[in-house]
Parts: C-alpha cells; sequence; structure tokens
C-alpha cells in the first residue's frame, strides 16, 4: 500500500508528497530553494525500508524514475549503495543547467546524508548520467572534487567538446565514435588509461545506469592497466579495397577487470593498412602483402599483436 504524506513547506509551488514503497521512497514535488517543486526524487533503498541498518555510498543517477525500480533492485544485488534518481530529461539540462548544477552541489547531498544512513565524503559518492546534454551537466558538477569520487557517463556524444576535463575517475559507455572521442580527450588531457578512466562498449538494448560501480571505487593499484589484448573480424582482407575489418581492443586491470580499448593512432609493420579510430575499421592499403600487423599506443602495457592475413583477390 502507499502512504501518501501532506508536507507543508512555504516555498513549494505544489504540495510535497511523499510515496512509500517496498524498497524505494519517492519525493514528488521535491522541495528546492534552487529548482522549485517541479521534479520528482526517488531514493532506491538498499534495504526494504527506513530505517537503514548501516550506513551505505551513495550513486546519484540523472533522469532516473520510479519506473526504473526493477532494473535498480537488479543493479543493488551487486552495488550495495543508496541509489537517488531525478527525473530530470533532455530539455531540462538545456534549459536549467545552472540550476540543476548548483541543486546537485549545495542541496542534494546534505538531504540525503541527514535523512538517510550514508557513508558521506566523496569517495563514497558517484554520479551517472546518460546522454550528451547530462553529460555536459554532470562534468560542471564534478569539477568540485569535494562533492562526487567518481562519474559515468553513458552515450555522451561529443560533449568532450566543453573542454571540462573531469578530476575524478570516469566510465565512459558508448558506441565506437563516443569511445574514441573519449579515449582522445583523456590521454590529450595527459589522464591514465585504468586509474584515470576506463571504456565501455554500451549496448542498444543494454540499460544504461547497468555499469561497473566496483570500478568507480576500487583502489589506485586495482586499475593498473596490465594486459591489452584484441581481435580482428573478419581475419582475411581482400587487397582491392573493397572490404574493411573491424578491430576491438580489450583492456585488463589488476583486478581482473575487462574493459575496451580504443587504439587512436596505431603504427602497423608492414604498413599496409589504414586504420580510423571513430568507425573501429581496418582497410588494406593497395599492394599489401601478409604480414603480421603490430599495433602501438601510448598506455602503461601498450604492446600487443594481432594477425591479419591479406589475402589476394583471385585472377578472374
Amino acid at each position: 500500500m502507499l502512504l501518501l504524506l501532506g508536507m507543508n513547506i512555504s516555498f513549494a509551488q505544489e504540495e510535497s508528497r511523499l510515496l512509500i514503497n517496498p524498497g524505494r521512497e519517492t519525493f514528488v514535488h521535491f522541495p528546492s530553494t534552487t529548482m522549485g517543486s517541479a521534479y520528482v526524487v526517488t531514493f532506491f533503498l538498499p534495504e526494504n525500508a527506513v530505517p537503514l541498518h548501516e550506513n551505505y555510498p551513495v550513486i546519484v543517477m540523472l533522469g532516473l524514475t520510479p519506473k526504473h525500480a526493477e532494473h535498480v533492485k537488479n543493479f543493488q544485488q551487486k552495488n550495495k549503495a543508496l541509489v537517488v534518481g531525478i527525473n530530470f530529461e533532455e530539455k531540462d539540462y538545456e534549459q536549467h543547467a545552472d540550476k540543476i548544477v548548483a541543486f546537485l552541489s549545495r542541496e542534494l547531498l546534505p538531504y540525503v546524508d541527514t535523512n538517510y544512513l550514508t557513508k558521506t565524503g566523496p569517495e563514497n559518492r558517484l554520479l551517472a548520467a546518460s546522454g550528451e546534454r547530462a553529460a555536459r551537466v554532470a562534468l560542471r558538477v564534478v569539477q568540485n572534487p569535494h562533492l562526487y569520487g567518481g562519474l559515468f557517463l553513458a552515450s555522451p556524444g561529443e560533449t568532450w567538446t566543453a573542454n571540462l576535463l573531469p578530476p575524478v575517475r570516469t566510465l565512459v559507455a558508448g558506441n565506437q565514435r563516443e569511445l574514441a572521442l573519449a579515449q582522445q580527450f583523456f590521454e590529450q588531457g595527459g589522464k591514465e588509461y585504468g586509474p584515470d578512466f576506463a571504456l565501455r562498449y554500451l549496448p542498444q538494448q543494454e540499460d544504461w545506469f547497468a555499469f561497473n560501480a566496483s570500478y568507480l571505487w576500487a583502489a589506485r593499484q586495482e586499475v593498473q592497466l596490465v594486459k591489452l589484448d584484441a581481435a580482428v573480424a573478419p581475419s582475411h582482407l581482400l587487397l582491392d579495397n573493397s572490404q574493411t575489418a573491424l578491430l576491438r581492443v580489450w583492456a585488463q586491470l589488476a583486478n581482473g577487470g575487462l574493459f575496451h580499448y580504443i587504439a587512436l593512432q596505431p603504427r602497423f609493420s608492414p604498413p599496409y593498412l589504414q586504420w580510423d579510430p571513430f568507425a573501429g575499421a581496418l582497410k588494406a592499403l593497395p599492394g599489401a602483402t601478409a604480414g603480421r600487423v603490430i599495433i602501438r599506443n601510448g598506455a602503461s602495457k601498450p604492446n600487443f599483436s594481432v594477425k591479419i592475413k591479406l589475402k589476394k583477390p583471385k585472377k578472374a
């Protein structure tokens, strides 16, 4: 049964209501001095009800609503945390970016720490956002490293043009182009793969918030890059430049975590291949012969090899 509690808050434009369900509390018309009372904030509990029995870390997810309750429940089975969702939409990030930044920076965390048992400090807080506009807002918020200690961005598009290098560990999930842009952005900013950032492909059918929170919380020595491995499909290319092959690179971290890596400017030996990191595609150049392809890039353990047989087309 839902329990509705009326709350008299003078600055709220509409009556605030607290909807209590097993495992979550939903604050309709959440009162905010910066945002007014236009939004719904949902607290997905790591236990069935409050008061909580122990202190938990906090994950704030932009755009999350009560409709995601079942997905969040599955997520919390692996990540014991208090998950806070705010029902922001795309238009909100465009029209109210400054207010959202202020709300996430000044109001939300004090409310959470006051009303729930939480592990305080930035090392126990993560911020997650999905979409390009939400990513831009999230990048602004984490510029203050005293608020959130980790950042997850799903499908961030080309938000990196905002030139806001995050000072916290960041996990980026997206398609080939989005990951290549992210890798380029972090490397140009002097960030190290593993301790500072990691990448993973995001299948369209996968829920964006099904991310690996343990990576963002792990100690620095646990997320050092240990090994790179790669695969090419198909393994045979014709020499008439009519085919492309997809190259995928996996990055293994010290704690066994497996992510993806984008080789931005690899060197090939023999030099008979051209590589487009934004499409993830290899093409054979005219005159290519069969050989072993060696790819090198600026990572802690940068050397790995991929065998690609360049097959001459049959004569008519």
